[in-house]
């Protein structure tokens, strides 16, 4: 039984299209697609993988242990297979470079490592100058793409005692919208999120890292294992969703004003 082609047919029959799935289920109508044709290399992953085809499957009121059965007999012991042959050639190109070398390379080298330490002395201030500056311009950068959303809420604080806002004017961080953070506290979990019916973002996040979201209306989200992602919706802190390997839907909406 091939199980894109069950997935389909049962779809059909049921006359449901991709759309009314991806609504139901929350999963992206390409990967339902992906699923039908077989083409599970086009999933995040095989935790993924796995996940969403459980979903699916569900879905359709299918099999679920038979469909996830055939599915590792059938994609997950390939690779396993592939593995094997690639060991004994890089054995053999190993051996294949250790005949003796000749005593000329001997010289070579020493001569090689003689003028090393001249330049590394001549140079080895400046150059040890130049290499820090560029680590330490790297480690901002990295520090700046991790850390806007901490930035953005800390700016209201820095208005001088002084001045005062004027009449009617609402802070920024109380704005009418939603606001929500994804904190990843373990492992690591693939997230879509969707803010205001775009997509936002899509990828792995690993642990300690994070993203925030602001949107008009709603945002959307779905973890790949949110049982490792911390939620925090308009400041407050919802924890997890889920369980670890759990994939988890949810939806966010503004919140009318008080």
């Amino acid at each position: 039984m091939e199980i894109g082609k069950k997935l389909r047919e049962t779809r059909e029959n049921r006359g449901l299209t991709l759309e009314a799935v991806e609504e139901e289920t929350k999963i992206r109508r390409k990967y339902l697609h992906a699923m039908e044709e077989e083409k599970f290399h086009i999933l995040p992953g095989p935790v993924y993988a796995r996940a969403f085809l459980k979903n699916y499957a569900r879905f359709l009121n299918l099999n679920v242990e038979e469909i996830m059965e055939l599915y590792k007999q059938r994609f997950e012991a390939i690779p396993e297979k592939a593995d094997e042959p690639s060991e004994k050639p890089a054995e053999k190109r190993t051996r294949d470079r250790e005949p003796a070398k000749p005593r000329y390379w001997l010289y070579l080298a020493a001569a090689a490592v003689i003028v090393s330490i001249v330049a590394a002395l001549y140079y080895g201030t400046a150059g040890f100058d130049q290499k820090r500056t560029v680590d330490y311009a790297g480690e901002e950068a990295g520090k700046s793409e991790t850390a806007p959303p901490s930035l953005q809420t800390d700016e209201p604080l820095q208005t001088p005692a002084g001045q005062q806002q004027t009449a009617g004017q609402e802070p920024a961080g109380q704005a009418a919208g939603v606001d929500l953070v994804l904190n990843i506290k373990d492992s690591r979990s693939w997230i879509a999120v969707d803010v205001d019916g775009v997509n936002a973002f899509e990828g792995e996040l690993s642990a300690g890292q994070s993203k925030a979201f602001q949107a008009k209306e709603r945002i959307s989200v779905t973890l790949g294992n949110a049982g490792v992602v911390e939620v925090i919706y308009n400041g407050r802190n919802l924890g997890f969703l889920g369980g670890v390997g759990s994939v988890v839907s949810r939806e966010f909406k503004a919140q009318p004003q008080g």
